[in-house]
C-alpha cells in the first residue's frame, strides 16, 4: 500500500481549498500628517528612539526591562506555545501511525499444569485526505495566529518600553521637584532672617516676620509629599524592570540630559502599515478570521480517509514472522454531513460574522494609530512653542526676586512684594519643570504611537 502514498499525496496537495482566500484589506490613510510636517525617519531611527535623549542610565533600565519583565517573559512564551500549535496542525496533513504488541499467559482448558502463551504485532495507519482544504485552511488559521501572537510581543515591547522611559521621567521630575522646593526653601530660610533682623532694628514690622513664617512653613509642609512621589515614581520603575525597590539604584543625570529637546522623525502616515504592532496584529487576526471561514465551509463537504493495518500472531516470538500467522487490510471511509441541524451552515455564518467583525477592528485599529500620532505631534508642537516663553518668564521672575529683595533691604519697597515676586518665581521654576515633563512624555507618545522599540 505504501507505494501508493507519493500519488494519493498529489491529488491531495492538488485538490480545492474552499472558502475566501484572504486579501489583505485596503486602508483610506492620509498622504501625510496634518498636525505638522516633520522629518522622514527610518525603522532604525525608530528602533532605539530613546537612545535620543542621551541618557546611559535610560539606556541601562530599557536593556534590564527587556530581560526581566514578567509580561515581556510571557508574551515570548506565547509565541513559543503558537508555533508548537501550528506544528499540532500541520500534522493533520500527515499519515497518522501505531504500533502495538502484546504477550498472554493462560492456564490450557482441561489442563490445569499446563499453560499456553500468545504474542501479538500489529501496525495500523489511518490519513484523511485533505481534498476540499479544510485542514489547510486551518493550518493558514494557525499561521496567521502566529504572526497575531508575534506583533502582540512586538506591542508588549512597544509599550514597556514606553512605560519604562515614562516613569523614569516621573522620577525625574519629582527629584527636580524636590530640588527646587528645598533651594527656595533655604532662600525663604534666608529671607526670614533679614526680616527678623530688620523687625528687631526696628526698620520692618511684625507682619513682615509672619509673613516670611508663613512662605517657609508652607514649603516644609510640601517637602514630604515631594519625596514621597520620588519613592513612588522609583518603585513603579521597579515593578516594570520586574526588580524590588530595594535593589535598583538611580543616580540623577546632568541636567543637559533632561533638559534636552530631542525631535523624533516620524516619517508618513503609510508606515505605519508595517510599524505598529497592532496595525500588523489586526490585520493577522482579519486573515485567522477569513481561514476561519474556509474551516467552517469545508466542514459542508465529504470526509474521505484511508486506513491500513498489519498484524501478526503466535504462539511463540518467531510465529510473528512467519507469512501464515500474518494478515493485513487496506480500506477507505468516506463520511458525508448530511443532517446536523442546520448547525454546520450556522457554524459558516458565524464565522463570516467574525471575519466581517476582525475588518471593522482592523480599521478602528488604522484609525486609532493616525489619531495617536497626530494627537503626540499636537503636544510636542504646543509643549515645545511654550518652553521659550516659560524660560523668559523664569528668568524675569529670577530677577524681579533680587530687585524686590535689594528694595526691601534699603527700605524702598514692602515686603509683601518680596513675597509676591518670590512666589512667581517658584511657581516659574516648577513650571519650567512640568512642561519639560510634558515634552518628554510627548516624545514618548510620539514614539510608541510610530510603533518604535520593536
Amino acid at each position: 500500500m505504501f507505494k501508493y502514498i507519493p500519488l494519493l499525496t498529489a491529488c491531495c496537495l492538488a485538490s480545492c481549498m474552499v472558502g475566501p482566500d484572504f486579501q489583505r484589506p485596503a486602508n483610506d490613510l492620509p498622504a501625510s500628517w496634518a498636525a505638522a510636517k516633520p522629518p522622514h525617519s527610518t525603522d532604525q531611527d525608530l528602533r532605539s528612539w530613546w537612545r535620543i535623549f542621551g541618557d546611559p542610565q535610560l539606556n541601562r533600565l530599557v536593556s534590564t526591562s527587556l530581560n526581566n519583565n514578567p509580561d515581556m517573559k510571557v508574551a515570548l512564551l506565547r509565541i513559543r506555545e503558537a508555533r508548537e500549535r501550528l506544528r499540532i496542525s500541520q500534522a493533520s496533513l500527515l499519515p497518522s501511525a501505531d504500533a502495538s504488541a502484546g504477550w498472554s499467559l493462560s492456564p490450557d482448558r482441561g489442563f490445569r499444569s499446563s499453560t499456553s502463551q500468545d504474542f501479538t504485532l500489529g501496525a495500523s495507519t489511518s490519513w484523511e485526505l485533505d481534498l476540499f482544504g479544510g485542514n489547510r485552511r486551518s493550518i493558514e488559521a494557525y499561521r496567521a495566529s502566529l504572526m497575531s501572537t508575534e506583533a502582540s510581543a512586538c506591542a508588549v515591547r512597544t509599550s514597556l518600553l514606553a512605560d519604562v522611559a515614562t516613569a523614569y521621567f516621573n522620577w525625574i521630575t519629582a527629584c527636580e521637584q524636590l530640588r527646587i522646593a528645598r533651594e527656595q526653601l533655604e532662600i525663604q530660610r534666608g529671607t526670614l532672617t533679614i526680616a527678623e533682623k530688620r523687625h528687631t532694628a526696628g526698620f520692618a514690622p511684625r507682619l513682615d516676620v509672619e509673613q516670611a513664617t508663613s512662605s517657609v512653613a508652607a514649603t516644609e509642609s510640601h517637602i514630604p509629599a515631594l519625596i514621597a512621589q520620588v519613592a513612588s515614581a522609583k518603585n513603579q520603575l521597579s515593578v516594570l524592570l520586574g526588580t524590588y525597590n530595594s535593589r535598583m539604584e538611580l543616580t540623577m543625570p546632568k541636567a543637559t540630559v533632561f533638559e534636552k529637546t530631542p525631535v523624533v522623525p516620524v516619517g508618513l502616515p503609510s508606515e505605519l502599515l508595517r510599524r505598529r504592532p497592532d496595525v500588523i496584529a489586526a490585520e493577522a487576526d482579519l486573515h485567522t478570521a477569513v481561514a476561519n471561514v474556509g474551516v467552517a465551509v469545508a466542514d459542508l463537504y465529504p470526509r474521505f480517509s484511508l486506513t491500513g493495518s498489519v498484524s501478526g500472531r503466535g504462539n511463540d516470538f518467531a510465529q510473528l514472522f512467519r507469512e501464515n500467522n500474518n494478515a493485513w487490510s487496506l480500506g477507505g471511509n468516506l463520511v458525508q454531513p448530511l443532517f446536523q441541524g442546520g448547525a454546520l451552515r450556522a457554524n459558516v455564518r458565524a464565522q463570516q460574522a467574525a471575519a466581517e467583525q476582525a475588518a471593522e477592528t482592523y480599521r478602528k485599529t488604522l484609525i486609532t494609530a493616525v489619531s495617536e500620532v497626530e494627537e503626540a505631534l499636537i503636544d510636542y508642537g504646543n509643549y515645545t512653542s511654550q518652553m521659550p516663553y516659560l524660560q523668559k518668564e523664569n528668568e524675569a521672575n529670577k530677577e524681579a526676586f533680587r530687585i524686590s529683595m535689594e528694595s526691601y533691604q534699603g527700605g524702598e519697597t514692602e515686603f509683601l512684594n518680596v513675597i509676591t515676586a518670590q512666589n512667581s518665581w517658584l511657581s516659574s521654576e516648577e513650571s519650567l519643570v512640568t512642561m519639560r515633563q510634558n515634552i518628554r512624555k510627548a516624545i514618548v507618545q510620539l514614539a510608541r504611537a510610530l510603533g518604535g522599540g520593536w
